[in-house]
């Protein structure tokens, strides 16, 4: 009897405290399945978003602290790279300000895993979401860990977060606050002064560099990080570049005819000068002092569309002919020549507008081209080989693509130069954004195309 009893007080008890457990929230709560490092949640994909927590989640022993600040309520996925390129990973799609941190390492203990990139706030206190660009090579696996900030006195935050992994093409989309999200951004030749309203913050920011007759470009010779401003002058046939951080750069490189076609050449995140000759259908390719490289490949009348349409880390050399809609493409392989192949597709017609971006969402680049006259976009997509049109915009209206909304899909958009009005048709929730940001003469800034 007397152990019927104990065993009677026993479940009493227990039911108080799981009673008092409900009512502080504390319910017994399990960590989440993923809470240890050899436990990582496998990704799996080119482009993944999952919407998880870290409530409960521990800091194991051994466990380095993430973006270099103790946190303490970490947890981990895993992602074995299919293919070189530049990747995102974000929080910044969550809600609220949810203080997180992310950290990209590989390994296999959490003992000994090498740091590969790291982010704490995207934007200082306004943003205290992450984002990661980092370097993927094919075959590696990726360890990403999400933390809560938190120091010895602060206890790590916790709760629900959307994370966010998608293929960053970083020259062909204009994120000047480092979001993962494209920036509304002009050029103003009048005064030399680029505009951009950041995404991460809503804030409109204003920087002079350059000057009437320069041809503004999305590009980082730094590869990884903000993409700063740059112009090539064809006047002097210099190129002028201002980071956010660090020394100017310049360079001679090109002839006052050419056209710049910055892109990822040398695989990974670097983005080197480069031109197209017109008159000769040839391209030139910085690399460094010590190393250039040289293409022949197109037409005095073709428009240089330079890119990664093949799943590896190099831009292909391309070129679109407005006379019949042609695409010319020399197929690069990690950056060797002996692997190069020539492909030719016809996609369009005379008088369209070359806008090659990422609109399914598969890593590469799709054929598109708008159609001014009816306002019309074609894409050819890469993922299936099958075609979308899209009706967006008006004769006058200038394309100006780019992931606006930060789901790893390219957006349609346009600039109205009369009018000074930008139309996003977003893709994540096919919402209408309409902004007026910009005046007559003023160069949209989000792609390097049709300059």
């Amino acid at each position: 009897m007397n152990n019927i009893k104990n065993i009677k007080k026993i479940n009493a008890i227990l039911f108080l405290l799981g009673m008092i457990g409900i009512f502080t929230g504390n319910a017994f709560a399990a960590p989440p399945a993923n809470d240890n490092f050899a436990s990582a949640e496998q990704l799996t994909g080119v482009r993944v978003s999952v919407t998880r927590s870290n409530a409960e989640a521990t800091k194991e022993t051994g466990e380095p602290d993430h973006a270099n600040v103790p946190g303490g309520k970490s947890v981990w996925f895993k992602w074995t790279a299919p293919f070189s390129r530049m990747m995102n990973i974000s929080t910044n799609r969550s809600t609220g300000n949810f203080d997180t941190m992310l950290h990209v390492y590989i390994g296999t203990n959490v003992n000994s895993l090498t740091s590969w990139a790291y982010n704490n706030n995207i934007n200082g206190t306004l943003n205290r979401k992450s984002m990661v660009r980092f370097a993927a090579n094919a075959g590696t696996t990726y360890y990403f860990a999400f933390d809560g900030f938190g120091t010895a006195s602060l206890p790590a935050a916790e709760g629900e977060f959307v994370l966010d992994l998608n293929p960053g093409l970083q020259t062909e989309g204009a994120d000047y606050d480092n979001d993962g999200m494209t920036d509304l951004a002009f050029f103003r030749p009048s005064d030399g002064s680029w505009n951009y309203i950041e995404t991460s913050t809503g804030n409109t920011r204003q920087r002079f560099w350059g000057k009437n007759g320069d041809i503004p470009l999305v590009t980082s010779i730094y590869g990884l990080g903000n993409l700063g401003f740059s112009v090539f002058r064809p006047s002097d046939r210099i190129w002028y570049f201002q980071p956010y951080f660090g020394a100017e750069a310049y360079l001679n490189w090109g002839l006052s005819d050419d056209k710049p076609v910055p892109a990822q050449y040398g695989g990974g995140g670097s983005s080197p000068y480069s031109v197209y000759r017109p008159s000769s259908g040839e391209w030139f390719i910085y690399y460094s002092e010590s190393l250039q490289g040289y293409y022949r490949f197109g037409l005095p009348q073709d428009i240089p569309v330079p890119g990664q349409y093949s799943p590896d880390g190099v831009a292909d050399i391309a070129v679109f002919r407005p006379s019949d809609g042609v695409w010319y493409f020399m197929i690069r392989q990690s950056g060797n020549p002996n692997l190069d192949s020539f492909r030719a597709v016809k996609f369009g017609a005379a008088g369209d507008k070359p806008v090659p971006a990422d609109y399914d969402g598969d890593g590469n680049l799709d054929i598109a081209v708008y159609r001014p006259s009816t306002g019309t976009w074609w894409v050819l997509r890469s993922s299936d080989g099958q075609a979308q049109t899209f009706q967006w915009g008006l004769a006058e209206d200038i394309p100006t693509t780019g992931d606006y909304d930060g789901d790893g899909i390219f957006d349609f958009a346009v600039f109205r130069p009369s009018n000074g009005t930008w139309y996003i048709h977003r893709s994540s929730d096919n919402s209408v954004f309409i902004r007026q940001f910009g005046q007559i003469g003023d160069i949209p800034v989000t792609s390097n195309y049709g300059k």
